[in-house]
């Protein structure tokens, strides 16, 4: 069969579509939880424990998955990914037990887990890397319109009929987009790493491991920053309709319906971020924006202020949005490791990080609820908003460095620097 490379545009599409309702389908529990608690009698710990497990399952599976993202086809993975959480929703729509429900809401985050590192390397193999963090942006906006889609669809359903539909439909949708996506990428040659594309060929530096390029490139401290941004992202994200309801009395379909505002912030904080690192060319100093914004955000929900349920609503989405801004930059990250052929491997390095926070918070934010209140659990946000933009601020420099370094295609510098840091412990000889 004759194969051919899509353009531009038809890669950003099947992203954004595919995004889109893999995101759906693993934020349609979140949305219906409110209905999910009452309908089965359970308390928000309990329910929490199905989204915890998934947070977790993503963020392990992430860390395997990138590494196999490189190695294997990555559109026969997404198709298996896409096949495999459609499956997970048909299921749970039949469900009655929270146990059960929670490990197939777990089974569900292995395979949202194999979709994003693939994808990222599709991209970087489709596309040029000047228009890459263009194509992320488009598949995070596809994560803040699957949100909006979410919010929306999910009230109506329960102002309708169970809960058990929400995820129905949702399996239906899947179905569809994954004949899309096998039909429209028939054509499109992909290869293992061994013969992966000339663009990652003609520049492979030198064959070092993961481990040494994280020393190299000072990452470590920044999965602080990770972890921060995916608690704030998706603790927010789960327990806003929550706080809602319990806070401020809004009933079951109107406290999910008010958070539709998350998202459409979450679009605005996404284009904002994809133009201040266009301008700024450092993804560091555009993510301290972002966390600056979302600490001014969080401040007078942290400090006590008396604030209507409307205005908390808005402010919580502004600092959810933001890191999904935050998101965005840290998914444009990898693309400095193309040259040595590590995309998909550093795309589920950062994304387990996100998730280990994301796991945290889901199951943290909902204990402080139930033991001292909605509260505390704001304050909670305000802390780790100041924390994030700190550390931001002291990796500036080095991750500039790093930039220079690989821009400049000075490969002997970065040797160099992994040689000082494996004499000094920091590194270790892990390739030996």
């Amino acid at each position: 069969m004759q194969t051919q490379k899509l353009s531009y545009r038809a890669v950003a599409a099947l992203g954004f579509l595919v995004y889109f309702f893999s995101y759906a389908m693993r934020l349609d529990y979140s949305a219906s939880l409110v209905a999910i608690v009452s309908d089965l009698g359970i308390t928000n710990t309990m329910a929490s424990a199905a989204v915890t497990g998934s947070f977790i399952t993503y963020g392990a599976g992430q860390i395997v998955c990138g590494f196999i993202g490189d190695r294997i086809s990555p559109i026969k993975m997404i198709t298996a990914a896409m096949l495999g959480t459609v499956l997970v929703n048909i299921a749970v729509s039949f469900c009655s037990n929270i146990a059960a429900i929670t490990m197939l809401w777990s089974l569900n985050g292995i395979c949202q887990a194999m979709l994003w590192p693939p994808l990222t390397r599709f991209f970087s193999e489709q596309i040029d890397s000047e228009r890459f963090s263009d194509a992320i942006t488009v598949v995070a906006l596809a994560s803040s319109v699957g949100t909006i889609f979410v919010y929306i669809f999910v009230p109506f359903i329960l102002e309708f009929t169970v809960w058990r539909n929400v995820f129905r439909c949702m399996a239906v949708f899947g179905t569809l987009i994954i004949f899309v996506w096998c039909f429209s990428t028939r054509k499109v040659p992909m290869h293992s790493i061994a013969g992966s594309s000339e663009k990652i060929r003609k520049h492979t530096y030198h064959k070092t491991s993961a481990w040494k390029l994280i020393c190299v490139s000072g990452l470590i401290p920044v999965f602080l920053i990770i972890i921060i941004h995916g608690a704030l992202r998706d603790g927010i994200q789960t327990w806003l309709p929550m706080i809602a309801n319990e806070k401020y009395g809004l009933n079951e379909s109107s406290s999910v319906l008010s958070t539709a505002v998350l998202p459409a912030l979450s679009i605005m904080s996404v284009i904002f971020a994809n133009l201040i690192y266009h301008r700024l060319r450092n993804e560091l100093k555009a993510i301290f924006i972002m966390f600056a914004v979302a600490f001014a955000a969080t401040a007078p929900m942290g400090l006590g202020f008396d604030i209507p349920a409307l205005v908390t609503i808005i402010l919580a989405s502004l600092v959810a949005g933001c890191m999904h801004g935050v998101n965005m930059l840290m998914s444009v990250i990898p693309e400095n490791f193309s040259k040595f052929g590590m995309v998909s491997t550093f795309t589920g390095i950062l994304n387990a990080f996100t998730y280990v926070g994301a796991s945290v918070s889901s199951y943290g934010f909902a204990a402080v609820s139930d033991s001292i209140g909605w509260d505390a659990v704001l304050v909670s946000w305000l802390i780790m908003a100041s924390i994030g933009a700190f550390i931001c601020l002291l990796k500036i420099k080095g991750w500039s460095v790093f930039l220079g370094n690989i821009k400049s295609d000075s490969q002997k510098i970065l040797l160099k620097a992994a040689r000082t840091q494996t004499r000094q412990g920091v590194c270790p000889e892990s390739d030996k």
